[in-house]
């Protein structure tokens, strides 16, 4: 995923509803027309201003669900609105600089943690090409997207923590992708079902820090900006498109006793990988803050009520159909 200033652009939804057969989802009236969109350009290009317009068309899926940015905005903002009052709607004053040594390190920390996050994905979704999902040729494009996306993202904050502490931070980053492995990798790997559950955190629920970054951030490293607001943020929109429409296809041509015990099986995961990523997403909340400078006020309330909302937009639920899940506090 992306630093320091990334969020969403807002799009407007196709005008268009499409039918969709079988019964009504519990949750139809959260759910509008489908109108997914993804980037066309090449993942190694060598961008230096990528404008929102490089998007393909949009995919025409029989699916009701519009899954986009505007959506996660929406959803954001209802719900920080209730658990985060003091997140604004908008960022207020502008962000500034790095203007010293410390404020050059914390960054340059911080971009180390999200070369390994990028990187580990990269891994990830390569031994998912070849092993779980081999043969599903269309879920591999996704997944070569994002390998493809997040190996150039590593390789960009690779770069930019070199230059904040002028050392290569090649064996912290080895350090971190063995880390992670041996904390989630095996388990994510398990099945489509973990798999699925691990890219909703690492992709998905790691939205609610970057929006409160992006929108309350008083120090970011300006050096990274342009490469954040114009590839990595559109690239992953892209991403969270792509493996929510795979899901939702899925989902929609399975039986009703395969939709029961798929969607239980996914909550299940879903609550084991936040019990084993607890104490790295609240490490990824602190080094954000020491980086930044990010309003952390209410943060658990708020990724715990983000999470729940956007598991159950996922699911097809209503986030009072599930279970009580585990806090990020836990």
């Amino acid at each position: 995923m992306g630093i320091f200033e990334i969020g969403i652009w807002r799009r407007r939804a196709r005008p268009y509803l499409l039918a969709c057969s079988g019964a009504a989802y519990r949750n139809h009236q959260r759910v509008f027309a489908a109108g997914f969109r993804a980037c066309l350009e090449s993942s190694f290009s060598l961008i230096r201003a990528l404008p929102p317009a490089a998007f393909m068309p949009a995919l025409d899926l029989p699916l009701a669900l519009d899954y986009d940015g505007a959506l996660e905005a929406r959803l954001f903002d209802e719900i920080r609105l209730v658990v985060a009052p003091t997140v604004p709607a908008a960022r207020i004053e502008p962000p500034r600089d790095l203007a010293n040594a410390d404020e050059r390190r914390a960054a340059g920390e911080y971009a180390i943690w999200n070369t390994v996050h990028d990187l580990f994905i990269t891994q990830v979704a390569a031994q998912a090409i070849c092993g779980l999902f081999r043969d599903d040729t269309e879920f591999q494009f996704a997944l070569a997207r994002q390998l493809g996306d997040d190996a150039a993202h590593a390789e960009f904050s690779r770069g930019r923590a070199a230059v904040l502490l002028g050392r290569d931070p090649l064996p912290d980053v080895e350090q971190g992708v063995r880390d992670a492995w041996d904390l989630v990798g095996g388990f994510a790997l398990r099945n489509w079902q973990n798999f699925l559950a691990w890219q909703f955190h690492y992709e998905h629920y790691i939205l609610a820090r970057l929006f409160v970054n992006r929108r309350t951030a008083r120090v970011l490293d300006f050096g990274h900006r342009e490469f954040g607001e114009n590839r990595i943020l559109p690239d992953e929109e892209a991403h969270r498109i792509r493996i929510t429409q795979w899901w939702l296809r899925k989902l929609a041509g399975a039986s009703e006793s395969e939709r029961r015990e798929w969607t239980d099986s996914l909550i299940q995961a879903d609550e084991d990988v936040q019990r084993i990523l607890g104490p790295y997403l609240r490490d990824s909340w602190q080094l954000n803050l020491r980086a930044t400078g990010l309003d952390t006020r209410g943060h658990v309330a708020l990724y715990d009520a983000w999470r729940r909302e956007l598991l159950a937009t996922l699911l097809r639920l209503t986030p009072d159909d599930l279970p009580p899940l585990t806090s990020l506090a836990a």
